[in-house]
């Protein structure tokens, strides 16, 4: 008994490494053509979210497929009122719009640059601070998307979460490891030509799972303008790269 409780200790830690620690720093890194105005953001096409939460308890971690769904919608309403509140005006990559594409047209482009974003987020991990220096793009296929030619960005919601199950809560609390934590990474690329602007990372405290808008909505408003990202309000207090 003693060895399975150590061992299921050793899988929750090990799985929870991935995630930043909770007294992570929200940051944000843009182009200086975006903090400076040169590059004004009116209009913005949200790919489709993605979302990965897992569910920790005494045998490991395990993805929550439907809550990771759930959760990835409530985050992309989080950002979309919160770009709508800065003046941005927002449309779906899925939107055929005026172009007369079908459905599986629009969704074999979207597969497509979501797979080179995969590819490219690698990078950005490692070296976030070259967003602000142009390092990274995703190609003209971007402007394959018929959203692209009515939009200033793509905007890309990726959110990582953690949740503690069972006697796990007691367990942390008692002998330490693995806690409940989410990562939220706002990335903006450039509609036309695939450029990568900027990145937004949130690191919150709380219920991110049944609260997302108190979690993620105030440091949301606050790297928003920190960046000049949107025309209403003036920029904040300075913060991330």
């Amino acid at each position: 008994m003693f060895l399975a409780f150590a061992t299921a200790i050793f899988v929750c830690v090990s799985a929870s490494a991935a995630f930043a620690p909770s007294f992570q720093i929200n940051t944000s890194y843009v182009q200086r053509k975006v903090s400076s105005g040169k590059f004004p953001i009116h209009s913005a096409c949200m790919m489709p979210p993605q979302g990965d939460l897992g569910k920790i308890g005494l045998k490991g971690a395990v993805r929550m497929t439907q809550e990771s769904d759930t959760w990835a919608e409530a985050l992309e309403a989080v950002v979309e009122s919160h770009l709508k509140a800065r003046g941005i005006s927002i449309n779906s990559a899925t939107n055929p719009l005026s172009s007369g594409a079908s459905q599986d047209e629009i969704n074999g482009v979207i597969s497509q640059i979501q797979q080179k974003f995969k590819t490219v987020s690698v990078l950005m991990n490692k070296k976030p601070r070259d967003i602000a220096k142009s390092a990274y793009t995703l190609g003209d296929q971007v402007g394959m998307l018929p959203c692209s030619e009515n939009s200033d960005i793509l905007v890309f919601i990726q959110g990582r979460g953690q949740a503690l199950t069972g006697v796990r809560p007691a367990m942390t609390a008692s002998f330490g490891g693995p806690a409940e934590a989410a990562d939220l990474f706002v990335t903006m690329a450039d509609a036309k030509t695939g450029e990568i602007l900027g990145q937004i990372r949130l690191y919150p405290d709380g219920d991110f799972l049944l609260r997302p808008e108190a979690c993620f909505g105030p440091d949301l408003d606050i790297e928003l303008a920190s960046k000049n990202i949107g025309s209403v309000g003036k920029k904040t207090k300075k913060s991330g790269q």
